[in-house]
């Protein structure tokens, strides 16, 4: 079986960074570009760098992936899509994008640019995968939490390409549903400048800091499975990391085959936190998942560091592109020399003594050293009784390799569509002002307690609305082997009476729309600008909860053809996991109907941890968000209060308050609704 070898896609957060990766095997190099990426405090590129450093992998047969992947406000699209534009125009090879209204705009812009859909879209079933395609993205960036058993469904019948992380740092959380940075420091991960709060200690350890992700052995199945692109993780790290890394990866990859115990050493020495882990790729969960970092001896990494230094220097090149070379010495023409695109020529002069041969031409023109290319085929025809001088032939090696060189790096030419390219969202649909407030309960017995209080909805767990026939709350999180379950109570809720569904993921919205439901949007999926509306509106959403990291004024900026919801009452969902928490807390024993299970930081402020579907945690605020406006100003339709851990006869006073303007009393939060994130 002839398997087509996946690209290797290394990570670069300055100029060195890419000649780090592509000198050391790396089939595409991605890179943040901007004030729209994940990694906002990487060192970064200009514009001249970024177009230098395109213009470089291009030349040398590697892709360039750049990472426009943060959530963009309404104010920001246009600086956003001038961004997208440059990075077109000047040769790059994809963007890497979370934010949908972004990504629907540059697909509108320009449609032959590939989109691959961020990690950050928490994107781990085949329903999200085939939305994501449908909606304009060529690739989707798998969530790290995915099995071997999904990657391989997801690759084989998603039509889509996928994008597997292979080694490199592990977020406790989902990407993209984490909000934790954002409301205890302003900081966001889902706008690039994640503080990393799952790596401080809780409880007295550090239940929440994963180790790193090896997947090196495991190459060879991806590759087999057709998987497109493997993805080492780590901008944030200096060169030589990506470097080292990136050349174990590409011998393995290259060789189909396991690593051995020294490349697996030289990884462990360049970066682990007490190991590597392959915990959610086999679906061994637990305890031996998490580490901390490990500090190395510098004494032990210096001569690791220092080779991959000198792999990567100035002018340093390995010969990654192949060229045909054509040679022909004749006297009517001279000497002329084709490679590739390029031709160039020389003088002859006659043979006094001994005559140029083409075992001599051959010995010349094979000298590509210090150039990208090396030779694959070359064909020499010399006429009888000619002398092309050696320093001839050399000089015309190396004019027609620079030739090459420099045509190789020119960015190709591209139409960018100015102007409006979407009429359509600049008319908004004129709905109708503050209608009145929905609640999200966890438990029957809250639902029972709001029942003829005059809310507007109701939302209940898929599980209680199964029983109840209340509009229902899809898990954030659940997958393909999990779906058969989630459709089973979907249907017992519609023979109840359920004819809505709240989602938090676009993979749900294909199944409620299959299965008859009206779909409402739900905070996962990130509506933080009017374009992303628009987008969620295309797909069938009717309803859309907007962004808590949402400033008040951007939220009065935010138009478009559906209803709007706010969250405005509760303790905020902060992150959401795939590896149990709280049975990490209780010694390993399943605990989630004794009590509340409570993190507990530096600050001695408590953190609830509630279970979820699939014995998933969702980790929220130490404290309730509480926002009174003149709601109809802000221009939504609805305002959500979020029900977790109060008491039924809470839940009721709570609402109550809200409906008639009483005052609450309590230690509140306005979230991030006034000061903001950055």
């Amino acid at each position: 079986m002839n398997v087509k070898i996946p690209e290797l896609l290394a990570p670069a957060g300055s100029p060195e960074g890419v000649r780090a990766a592509v000198q050391s095997g790396a089939g595409a190099v991605y890179m943040g570009f901007g004030t729209f990426n994940a990694r906002r405090n990487a060192q970064g590129f200009s514009h001249e760098e970024m177009a230098d450093a395109i213009a470089y992998c291009r030349a040398r047969n590697v892709k360039s992936n750049i990472t426009l992947n943060i959530l963009v406000g309404d104010r920001e699209l246009d600086d956003a899509l001038e961004d997208a534009k440059f990075l077109y125009e000047a040769g790059a090879d994809a963007l890497i994008v979370q934010d949908l209204g972004l990504a629907r705009l540059i697909h509108a812009h320009a449609p032959d640019f590939a989109l691959h859909a961020s990690t950050q879209m928490t994107i781990h079933t085949l329903d999200g995968a085939r939305q994501a395609r449908d909606i304009g993205f060529s690739r989707v960036v798998l969530s790290r939490e995915c099995t071997r058993e999904q990657i391989e469904q997801i690759t084989r019948e998603a039509g889509v390409e996928t994008e597997v992380f292979v080694h490199g740092a592990l977020c406790m959380c989902y990407s993209g549903q984490c909000y934790l940075s954002a409301v205890i420091g302003q900081r966001s991960g889902n706008r690039g400048l994640c503080a990393q709060p799952c790596r401080l200690p809780y409880n007295g350890g550090y239940p929440l800091s994963l180790k790193d992700l090896m997947l090196a052995g495991h190459v060879a199945e991806l590759a087999d499975w057709g998987v497109s692109s493997l993805k080492i993780e780590g901008r944030m790290k200096r060169p030589e990391y990506a470097a080292i890394v990136t050349k174990v990866y590409a011998d393995l990859l290259r060789e189909h085959r396991k690593p051995t115990a020294g490349e697996r050493d030289i990884l462990r020495r360049v970066f682990s936190r007490d190991g590597f882990t392959d915990g959610y790729y086999t679906g061994k969960k637990g305890d031996s998942m998490f580490g901390t970092k490990t500090d190395v001896p510098m004494n032990e990494v210096k001569a690791l560091y220092d080779e991959a230094a000198r792999r990567f220097a100035e002018g340093k090149e390995a010969p990654l592109v192949p060229v045909n070379l054509f040679f022909s010495a004749r006297r009517d023409t001279g000497a002329v020399l084709s490679a590739g695109e390029v031709t160039v020529t020389g003088g002859t002069e006659q043979a006094k003594n001994r005559p140029t041969t083409p075992e001599m031409v051959e010995k010349s023109l094979s000298k590509t050293g210090g150039t990208p290319f090396y030779v694959k085929n070359m064909h020499i025809e010399v006429e009888d009784g000619l002398v092309v001088p050696a320093s001839v032939m050399n000089g015309m090696r190396r004019d027609a390799l620079a030739l090459l060189l420099s045509k190789r790096s020119v960015a190709p030419s591209r139409d960018w569509m100015d102007g409006n390219v979407l009429p359509r969202d600049e008319e908004a649909a004129s709905r109708e002002g503050f209608r009145g407030y929905t609640a999200a309960v966890r438990t029957e017995a809250q639902a029972k307690a709001l029942e003829g209080l005059g809310l507007e909805a109701v939302y209940a767990p898929l599980e209680v609305a199964a029983r109840t026939g209340l509009p229902a709350v899809l898990p954030r999180v659940f997958s393909d082997s999990e779906q058969g379950q989630i459709e089973m109570l979907l249907g017992e809720a519609m023979s109840r009476g359920t004819n809505t569904v709240l989602v938090g993921n676009i993979g749900h919205i294909p199944l409620a729309r299959r299965l008859g439901f009206a779909v409402h949007g739900d905070f996962g999926l990130n509506a933080y600008n009017s374009r992303t509306l628009c987008a969620l509106a295309e797909m069938g959403v009717s309803r859309q909860t907007l962004s808590f990291e949402a400033r008040l004024a951007q939220i009065r900026d935010m138009s478009g053809p559906l209803e709007t919801d706010l969250i405005v009452y509760g303790r905020l969902p902060l992150m959401i996991f795939e590896n149990c928490a709280i049975r990490r807390q209780h010694g390993g024993k399943c605990s989630c109907k004794n009590g509340v299970t409570v993190l507990t930081d530096r600050r001695h402020e408590s953190f609830p941890l509630l279970p979820e579907y699939g014995c998933r945690n969702t980790l929220i605020g130490n404290r309730p968000l509480c926002l009174r406006e003149d709601f109809a100003r802000l221009g939504v339709q609805t305002a959500r209060l979020l029900f977790t851990t109060e008491s039924p006869e809470e839940c009721a006073h709570i609402a109550r308050a809200f409906l008639s303007g009483a005052p609450l009393e309590g230690e509140f939060t306005r979230g991030l609704y006034k000061r903001g994130v950055e």
